[in-house]
C-alpha cells in the first residue's frame, strides 16, 4: 500500500541513543510525532509551535505547497493528532494503558494522553481516498492544506498498521520524554528511546525508592 509521492520521510533524522528511525513512510509519522521537541537546532523546541511554523515543517516534507498560509485552528488540529499519535505508539510500549474504546491513559505518570476520540475528530476531513488495482490497494492523498498533509500521516499510519509495522513504533514511558522510537530489536522488546538516558534515569530513580524503602524499614 501506498501513501503518496515526494514526501521527505526524514530517514536522517536524530535519534536518541544511535537508534535507527522507522523504516519506509513511517519515518515520516516518527519525525511528525517527534516534532514537539527538537535535538538538532532550538534544543527542546516545539518544532510545530506556530501556525507558520507548523506551514513549514509540512511544506519542507511536500505536504503543503510552499507558502501555504495555516491558522490556530490548523495548528490545533495537527497538534491532536499528533499527541493522538503519540498516544497510540505509547501503547504499543504498554506505557498508557487503553482504559476504553475513546480514553487513553499514561499508567503511573500525570502526564495527559490525547483521546481517541479526539484523535478523531481531529481527523475526520483529512484528505485521503481509497484507490484499488491489480497489486492492491492504496490510499491516495486529496484536497489541500492540513487537511491534505494529515490525510498523509493518517493513511501512512493506517498502512503500517495494516501491514504490521505500526506495533514496532514505541513512545517512551520516560519521564517528561514520549519520544517516538522505532523498536527493531528480533523480540520487539525496547522499551525506551535510550537505555543510556531515559532508562539509566528510571533505573536510578527505582534504586532511590528501593533505598527509601529499605531505610523507612
Amino acid at each position: 500500500m501506498m501513501t503518496g509521492e515526494g514526501v521527505d520521510l526524514d530517514g536522517r533524522a536524530v535519534q536518541p541513543g544511535g537508534r535507527q528511525p522507522a523504516p519506509g513512510p513511517l519515518a515520516l509519522v516518527q519525525a511528525y510525532v517527534n516534532s514537539f521537541f527538537d535535538l538538532e537546532v532550538e534544543w527542546g523546541a516545539d518544532l510545530l509551535a506556530t501556525p507558520d511554523r507548523l506551514a513549514g515543517w509540512l511544506a519542507a516534507r511536500g505536504l503543503v505547497p510552499s507558502g501555504t498560509k495555516l491558522d490556530a485552528r490548523d495548528r490545533t488540529r495537527a497538534i491532536t493528532v499528533r499527541e493522538g499519535l503519540r498516544s497510540l505508539a505509547a501503547a504499543n510500549n504498554d506505557a498508557w494503558g487503553l482504559v476504553a474504546a475513546d480514553e487513553l491513559v499514561l499508567a503511573g505518570e500525570a502526564r495527559p494522553a490525547t483521546s481517541l476520540a479526539d484523535l478523531n475528530r481531529a481527523a475526520a476531513g483529512a484528505g485521503v481516498e481509497v484507490r484499488l488495482g491489480a497489486d492492491g490497494p492504496r490510499f491516495a492523498p486529496t484536497g489541500a492544506g492540513v487537511d491534505r498533509a494529515l490525510g498523509v500521516l493518517l493513511a501512512t499510519t493506517a498502512t503500517a498498521m495494516l501491514e504490521g509495522t505500526w506495533w514496532r513504533l514505541k513512545a517512551c514511558p520516560g519521564h517528561e520524554c514520549g519520544w517516538a522510537f522505532y523498536d527493531h530489536s528480533r523480540n520487539q522488546t525496547s522499551r525506551w528511546c535510550s537505555m543510556a538516558v531515559c532508562g539509566g534515569r528510571a533505573k536510578a530513580r527505582a534504586h532511590y525508592h528501593r533505598r527509601r524503602e529499605d531505610a523507612r524499614g
